[in-house]
């Protein structure tokens, strides 16, 4: 009998350690400094930046906060994972004769969500550098967050493919949550679509011919430059023995995207294009077209098609991340 009060002492002290102390360790993952239905723009080198800076854009990528600062929802496509019809000489194979037509009209993985960390870290579908946040100014916040909020619930539900045609047309997106062969989008016209599923008809920016030649030119001639590059040396050297004899390897391929750009003709590795470009204008947004057209973008250009009456987002502020931590919850 004289060990129970040591023992109910011990007991005593077992419980209230466990009172004090009780909790846990819980991880915050990273995040931005964006709220659900804002609209997030980046950066990015490459052809498409190149042919976007002809119309005096700054960036060349958009998706959509889907929550508050956690996941981005985008739509993308994986152009080094499109697969890749070869020649051959004998058994060996040489050079790129086109690209699958179907992955190339239909590009994957189309709309997808992102958390934080992956997107800006691991695949890089979003460059941090020159980052902004385009939500509404601090005067309309309280009134237009529910509707950005619908936007991103919209965006949520859609699936779709990434269309390289869509720079030109940009008006096909269903309201679907499944892949429909030959219709999808790109990523300012899915953000744009967000917005209309909601009930939000945002401007569209029209490029007339001469700007959509200008384009279509500057597209040719970065994707000859790239399969070249990646050819080699020698690659190179075949493609030039193609040219003697007809159309290369590297004139090929940037055929088949300028056809597809303008008119959708996956297939067509032919010149098609230059009999016809000067006839094309484009209706669609890039992601510089989302902004108010009084908005001057880091490049000294207002390229924006917007006004207070046709978009919620009157404001862009730049994008800041903040890393990932544990905290401790009682």
């Amino acid at each position: 009998m004289k060990y129970i009060p040591k023992i109910t002492i011990a007991l005593l002290v077992v419980f209230t350690c466990s009172a004090v102390f009780a909790g846990q360790w819980v991880y915050k993952p990273m995040s931005i400094n964006a709220q659900k239905g804002d609209i997030i723009l980046s950066t990015s080198p490459g052809f498409i930046m190149d042919l976007l800076a002809i119309l005096g854009c700054y960036w060349s990528h958009s998706g959509m906060a889907v929550d508050n600062g956690f996941n981005i929802r985008h739509n993308t496509m994986y152009v080094s994972e499109v697969p890749i019809e070869y020649n051959y000489i004998w058994f060996i194979k040489t050079t790129p004769k086109r690209m699958d037509p179907n992955r190339l009209s239909n590009g994957l993985p189309g709309i997808l969500t992102e958390d934080i960390d992956t997107t800006y870290n691991v695949t890089q579908n979003f460059n941090a550098a020159g980052g902004a946040v385009l939500k509404p100014t601090a005067a309309n916040e309280a009134l237009y967050r529910q509707y950005l909020q619908l936007a991103a619930d919209k965006l949520l539900y859609v699936k779709a493919y990434y269309r390289v045609n869509a720079y030109v047309n940009m008006y096909q997106l269903d309201y679907v949550n499944y892949y429909i062969t030959g219709r999808g989008n790109h990523c300012s016209g899915t953000c744009w679509y967000a917005n209309y599923f909601a009930g939000k008809t945002m401007n569209v920016a029209y490029i007339p011919p001469s700007l959509v030649t200008q384009c279509a030119y500057n597209l040719y001639n970065s994707v000859k430059n790239m399969v070249r590059d990646e050819a080699g040396g020698f690659g190179a050297f075949i493609i030039d023995i193609e040219g003697l004899f007809g159309t290369g390897a590297d004139e090929k391929i940037a055929n088949q995207i300028v056809n597809t750009f303008g008119w959708d003709r996956s297939w067509d590795t032919s010149a098609y294009w230059k009999s016809y470009i000067n006839q094309v204008s484009a209706t669609a947004n890039a992601p510089d077209h989302l902004l108010l057209y009084t908005y001057t973008n880091p490049a000294g250009k207002n390229p924006g098609v917007q006004t207070t009456s046709s978009s919620y987002y009157g404001q862009v502020d730049p994008l800041v991340i903040t890393s990932g931590y544990y905290y401790w919850v009682d």
